[in-house]
């Protein structure tokens, strides 16, 4: 059963939220945020999207976070988030998302569009709606939640319910899921669990069990599972080498996908749809280190490798890795990433993603900060490049300008 909320609705919680702020002082509850104003500059136009969205995009957020604890045994929560989006076109893009036919991660609709135009869009969503319950050696958490089983920093193959995009910068929360997680701590540095996600079509059903315990100073986890009407198996480790934290994934597919995709043509008529089954067994690992120096200084190299991935021209397989889950379309990428607090007001950092086969890269410079009390200016840049078809080949440079206020 789909279950949808109006705009009232969400408006009344979002009430609410604002509401009970005043009564933060209490124990029993506590309330945060934070409202936000990013604005995109992208200098030229996406190259292999069909349609043209302008170069410019403004994007404003306003961020909700309502804790309730009526015991010490049981936390409730309830968080949204509203986005006014400004940009050429939007309405095309949207159709042009649509037309792609993903569910997305969510089995209830608790989201509610109140602008949709030409040019701008805007909607609330309520992306975190749970009851946490422990008892004794038990914990419970029912309802839309993140669960998180990866242990690299990057890529998470082994996270079969919410992997991370490290490229999704401006979502820190990142998406849950609707699901039932159920754990059972087996000592002081071991737990079992299970979780389990309803969907819509047997693609969207995700059920998974994990051991995670610790030896040699290592965190261990074993998961298997089923997603995207397949098979996995993995196992995941996070633990010190030298000083330096070094984590690793693997994770094993036995899938059984058919999907349609997009393919985009530079002919008339554009767009085209292929057909594609994928039954092979595959294999995916990413390796993780980093450290920090005593001054500050840190850096952070990670791989993956991707059985299912191409050795070519990887922008042939961006459309198709929404559907087989993979974090990248690429056989290898190799990622990079130095840091340094300059003052205790302002970071600075850089990252780079190089894919060795078709020889296409993204970099990511940043600074961030500490405008006062509770402001933070955030700049970052996504300059690329590449051949024609290749994984970042096809995308403009593009820059960014943030500003947020935490309460």
């Amino acid at each position: 059963m789909q279950i949808r909320i109006n705009l009232r609705c969400l408006s009344i919680i979002i009430c609410l939220f604002l509401t009970t702020s005043g009564y933060s002082q209490l124990s029993i509850w506590d309330f945060s945020g934070y409202f936000k104003n990013l604005t995109t500059y992208a200098d030229g136009e996406i190259e292999w999207l069909p349609i043209e969205i302008g170069k410019w995009q403004n994007t404003t957020q306003l961020r909700t976070n309502l804790f309730f604890y009526p015991s010490t045994d049981i936390t409730a929560s309830a968080q949204a988030r509203t986005l006014l989006v400004l940009q050429e076109n939007s309405d095309l893009l949207r159709e042009f998302q649509e037309a792609l036919n993903t569910s997305g991660s969510y089995y209830f609709d608790l989201r509610a569009d109140w602008l949709e135009k030409e040019d701008a869009f805007g909607f609330t969503e309520i992306d975190r709606l749970y009851l946490d319950w422990i008892y004794n050696d038990w914990e419970v958490v029912f309802g839309r939640q993140r669960i998180a089983w990866g242990t690299c920093l990057v890529w998470n193959p082994t996270d079969l319910f919410n992997p991370y995009d490290i490229l999704d910068f401006d979502y820190e929360e990142r998406p849950g899921t609707d699901a039932l997680q159920i754990q059972y701590y087996t000592g002081p540095v071991s737990q079992a669990n299970i979780a389990i996600t309803p969907g819509k079509s047997r693609y969207d059903v995700i059920y998974a069990a994990r051991y995670m315990t610790n030896k040699w100073n290592y965190d261990f986890n074993f998961i298997g599972g089923w997603q995207r009407n397949s098979l996995r198996l993995a196992t995941s480790w996070a633990g010190e080498i030298y000083d330096g934290g070094f984590r690793g994934e693997v994770l094993y597919t036995d899938p059984d996908i058919e999907y349609t995709t997009i393919q985009i043509t530079s002919d008339l008529p554009f767009l085209s749809y292929k057909d594609v089954k994928v039954e092979d067994p595959y294999w995916t690992i990413a390796l993780s280190y980093d450290y920090t120096f005593k001054n500050s200084f840190y850096i952070h190299s990670e791989y993956i490798y991707n059985g299912l991935g191409t050795t070519e021209q990887a922008g042939s397989r961006r459309l198709d890795i929404i559907y087989t889950g993979e974090l990248t379309p690429a056989r290898h990428s190799l990622f990079l990433q130095i840091a340094y607090q300059f003052t205790p007001l302002m970071r600075g950092a850089f990252f780079v993603i190089y894919n060795p086969n078709d020889k296409s890269w993204l970099a990511a410079p940043s600074i961030q900060y500490s405008v006062a009390t509770n402001w933070e200016l955030y700049l970052l840049a996504f300059p690329s490049g590449g051949n024609p078809g290749t994984e970042y080949g096809e995308f403009p440079d593009q820059y960014f300008a943030r500003i947020q206020f935490s309460f």
